[in-house]
């Protein structure tokens, strides 16, 4: 028996996108860069993650994007972790930019510069990297993985992990923003402690 034989399963044609069938949980953040004149540029991404276990992050990004040209250009971008109750910066970011190309929505979002490099963050978000790009990464039919090293890491003191804060206090004061692709967001404030067999090393 194969999975095509399966009738708990609907077996896809190759050039039907995987990820528009289902939902997938992923995390929210806002990517914050400086356009050519020096104004801010915020814009929404879910493919983005931490690259490994030490200081750098990554994004999946076009290059038709002035979020990608920017950073290619400074070699700087900024990551804010927005909250659920900051959905409509979210929303605000992800507007499409008027006929001379600029984001008047963009104005609507609070926004604080960053320490070192200099790029647009988000106030009161409950996590912000700031980084330096890395490299960028090709080949993927149209995307690009745009990474950076973290030079620059803030949690706001209400989501700040530390060994005397119980997990369901925290995430009770401070719940996450989840996107679920291709539509949907959820707000993460109950979990359970992950089953890790006894000798579990990363």
């Amino acid at each position: 028996m194969t999975l095509s034989d399966d009738s708990d399963f609907v077996t896809l044609p190759a050039e039907q996108p995987f990820f528009e069938t289902l939902y997938t949980v992923a995390p929210l953040v806002i990517v914050g860069t400086r356009d050519p004149d020096g104004s801010e540029n915020l814009a929404p991404k879910h493919m983005a993650m931490p690259l490994g276990w030490s200081d750098y992050f990554g994004f999946v990004c076009t290059p038709e994007h002035g979020t990608y040209q920017n950073a290619e250009r400074t070699g700087t971008f900024t990551v804010s972790y927005p909250r659920p109750d900051d959905l409509l910066n979210a929303s605000l970011a992800a507007a499409p930019r008027d006929a001379e190309g600029s984001k008047p929505t963009i104005s609507e979002v609070d926004t604080v510069d960053a320490d070192i490099v200099g790029d647009p963050a988000v106030v009161g978000a409950y996590g912000i990297l700031e980084c330096e790009l890395e490299r960028i990464v090709d080949g993927f039919d149209g995307a690009e993985l745009v990474t950076g090293e973290i030079v620059g890491k803030h949690v706001h003191t209400d989501a700040y992990r530390s060994d005397d804060t119980e997990p369901e206090a925290l995430l009770e004061e401070a719940p996450l923003l989840a996107h679920l692709y291709p539509d949907r967001y959820a707000e993460v404030s109950e979990t359970h402690a992950f089953p890790f067999p006894e000798g579990f090393q990363r």
